[in-house]
């Protein structure tokens, strides 16, 4: 995990006990910072932060300590201490997680424990306002969902732990509400009629009532926590995108899910022969939930398709789609169908398993 300048304080603050001291070595040291690891912990620290004395004494290996002195944060060069000969060292037993939770005034019952637990190995400080929020759903049975809330930056509030939890749970082509049609004007349920982008406008900024405005708002409540919680997006910034494309199902309304983002490492090659991944989930009549992977590369296009039922039969109309991919302008160099994976049914959760 690393520790960044700015979250330097706040992160100090969490450690165990309140001991405000992060103790480890000298990483490495560049013109503007000065790295130190402690164990799974990388802390970043500004050189303009220690004194020109201390610089000139830094080099990598050396054992350090950082901590805050009257509200400063203080870089420390640790010497070893010569113990008088035939005298044993002391021995400190490291600190027990009942011990830590004690010392940041809390009961450590089973549930706090738990709570503790997830949040050390999740990455996250063992602070006391982190334990307070989660302890209640920890006692509830919900930990993981407002863990993922709280990683994630969401409020950790009954409504998003109830929603988290149905992500986990509901299949990717459950409609949403029942018997939404006879509530819909004429012209959004002609928009609807596929799932298109044209669908996606037809909903975007709409004013609706009713059963209408819950299914739009739990779905663009669905996207923002599934985009939130794909692991490439942890660090605050948005390298891959989940959103969904609504249409109906009989009176039902239904969404397919698409997930983008870059395919392979980042190069500063021509942006038109960057490699990209767009992953659909769509619910169909006629072959149950299909899952469909598209790899582009430039003009190069790749696809592979898995379905519930049916497959042979989608796969007879591999040719159909590459004669059109080839009117389009694109140069389809592989197709693949298949059977879909059991573990790619249950849930939505499936968009962000990999």
């Amino acid at each position: 995990m690393r520790i960044g300048p700015e979250n330097l304080e706040h992160y100090l603050a969490g450690l165990h006990g309140g001991r405000q001291v992060l103790a480890g070595v000298i990483q490495r040291i560049t013109s503007a910072s000065v790295f130190l690891r402690s164990g799974q912990v990388e802390a970043e620290l500004p050189l303009a932060a220690i004194s020109a004395e201390l610089r000139d004494a830094l080099r990598e290996g050396l054992p350090v300590e950082l901590h805050r002195e009257q509200g400063v944060l203080v870089l420390k060069v640790v010497t070893a201490v010569q113990e008088p000969a035939g005298r044993e060292q002391p021995v400190r037993a490291p600190q027990t997680l009942e011990e830590a939770l004690l010392a940041l005034d809390i009961r450590p019952s089973g549930e706090a424990q738990l709570a503790a637990k997830a949040l050390l190995e999740a990455g996250l400080p063992l602070q006391k306002d982190f334990l307070r929020v989660l302890l209640p759903w920890a006692e509830r049975g919900r930990l993981e969902e407002a863990l993922q809330l709280l990683q994630t930056g969401f409020p950790v509030t009954a409504e998003l732990v109830e929603l988290a939890g149905e992500l986990s749970e509901r299949p990717a082509d459950q409609a949403v509400p029942a018997e939404i049609a006879p509530e819909l004007p004429e012209e959004l349920e002609e928009a609807l009629r596929y799932p298109s982008l044209r669908s996606r406008s037809a909903v975007n900024g709409r004013q609706a009532e009713g059963r209408v405005f819950r299914a739009l708002a739990r779905l663009l409540a669905e996207e923002k926590l599934l985009t939130a919680l794909i692991p490439s997006n942890r660090g605050g910034e948005e390298r891959e995108f989940i959103f969904f494309l609504p249409f109906l199902r009989g009176e039902d309304l239904h969404a397919a899910w698409v997930r983008v983002g870059r395919e392979g490492e980042e190069s500063p090659e021509d942006e038109r022969e960057k490699s990209f991944r767009l992953e659909l989930l769509l619910p169909t009549d006629a072959f149950g939930l299909v899952r469909a992977e598209l790899f582009v590369q430039g003009q190069k296009v790749r696809l592979h398709l898995a379905a519930e039922r049916g497959e042979e039969s989608l796969s007879g109309q591999a040719d159909e789609l590459r004669a059109e991919l080839l009117e389009a302008g694109w140069q389809l160099s592989e197709v693949k169908v298949g059977e879909l994976e059991q573990c790619a049914k249950p849930s939505l959760y499936a968009m962000i398993a990999r």
